[in-house]
């Protein structure tokens, strides 16, 4: 099962305190970009790949019985799925370019999640950070996050809880649901 960080717990444990593997569902409209938000795939956070996969069936589907059908916005959508390293002390990805975050009372600045290749890598997987921050105990309560780049001596790099690891295109398979079972 998955933990969702709208506050609904399937049984497991919500908070990240030993490192591990999770996965995401990313959905980026190519229809209606000016309009929509930049993802309108799944909040939630699994810990298997074959979830993430059961769930981005489970979440196409709901898309079509919200909208009465396969939407345009839906279908043309692109969707990926994220895999990182999450938890306490991760080991960086090999990019330069890092989240951080500042410290209210010292002014300390501590990168949280990276290294990303470029600006626009990250980009893609804020939202997969922004999830992952409501399991991390030690993650910060803002949610003001900057751009920090290895090397950077104003920065302390010891502290990440989030490192990527692969994106890869997915895509959802139509689950037809029978007249006949539903009444």
């Amino acid at each position: 099962m998955h933990d969702d960080p709208r506050g609904e717990d399937s049984g497991m444990s919500r908070a990240i305190t030993a490192p591990r593997r999770a996965f995401f569902l990313l959905a980026r409209p190519t229809e209606d970009t000016d309009q929509l938000p930049a993802t309108i795939g799944e909040k939630d956070v699994f810990y298997s790949e074959e979830e993430a996969i059961d769930a981005l069936d489970l979440h196409y589907a709901w898309c079509a019985v919200r909208t009465g059908g396969y939407d345009s916005v839906v279908t043309t959508a692109q969707w990926y799925l994220q895999s990182a390293m999450v938890g306490p002390r991760i080991p960086p990805a090999l990019g330069e370019v890092y989240l951080a975050v500042q410290d209210g009372t010292t002014g300390d600045s501590w990168a949280v999640a990276g290294g990303f290749l470029t600006e626009g890598e990250l980009i893609h997987w804020a939202p997969f950070v922004h999830a992952v921050k409501a399991f991390i105990p030690v993650a910060p309560a803002t949610d003001a996050f900057g751009l920090a780049y290895r090397g950077d001596a104003t920065v302390y790099f010891h502290q990440l809880w989030f490192s990527p690891m692969h994106s890869r295109r997915v895509y959802p398979k139509r689950i037809v649901v029978d007249e006949e079972s539903t009444g």
